[in-house]
């Protein structure tokens, strides 16, 4: 059998990374509808062949891209072990950080703001693969808040998912529009310290407001 080396494998990730980034310059300029395996092949100047070669399919392809640039990804890669390890406030500064984290860098990821149309947009099996990646790091951390919220009305899941929802379509809707929402201006610096210091305000409420038969009314 022919000794593989060094050469090769370095020429064979120095292509993945092309189609990789070609992926995600169609996405930014043209969106996600471009994407198709000539197109990609193209723009990344390699035979399309090897996208089957390397990657098995577009679609495998583009799980790749989404694992290298999707900022939920990248951020589980980061606290997985801070989940793991934080269990003296019940994950109270791990759920508060993240959100922050969340809405400070999607407004600089223009790529992963060109993901979250594409998963509203259409259903597709990249798409559901991204969401159940980013639904594993979501039960991770409400795996260490559900001892601080047994027996308490407050839903933090449901809480949860509207305080995401919100962080994307305020990023969303600020760079779409350049304006301004409920008389904040998202593309300000004192207009995002504020959405900041909410998003942690809301959430030391949410933890503070967690006892035993406490109501939410």
């Amino acid at each position: 059998m022919r000794k593989i080396t060094d050469g090769e494998i370095r020429n064979k990730e120095r292509t993945k990374d092309k189609l990789i980034e070609a992926v995600g310059e169609l996405i930014i300029k043209e969106g996600y509808t471009s994407l198709g395996v000539n197109k990609v092949a193209k723009l990344a100047k390699v035979d399309k062949q090897l996208i089957y070669r390397y990657f098995g399919s577009l679609d495998e392809l583009i799980n790749a891209y989404f694992r290298r640039k999707d900022f939920w990804i990248n951020l589980n890669n980061v606290i997985s072990e801070d989940i793991k390890s934080d269990t003296q406030d019940h994950g109270q500064t791990i759920a508060k950080d993240f959100l922050v984290n969340l809405f400070n860098h999607l407004d600089i990821l223009k790529e992963t703001q060109k993901i979250i149309l594409w998963e509203i947009s259409e259903k597709s099996f990249a798409t559901e693969q991204l969401s159940l990646e980013r639904e594993m790091l979501r039960s991770n951390l409400f795996q260490i808040t559900d001892p601080k919220f047994e027996n308490s009305e407050i839903d933090l899941r449901a809480c949860y998912a509207i305080l995401c929802g919100g962080i994307y379509y305020l990023t969303l809707y600020a760079n779409a529009t350049g304006g301004t929402f409920c008389e904040i201006n998202i593309m300000e610096q004192a207009g995002r310290e504020r959405i900041n210091k909410a998003i942690a305000c809301m959430i030391d409420l949410l933890f503070a407001t967690a006892e035993p038969n406490k109501t939410c009314v």
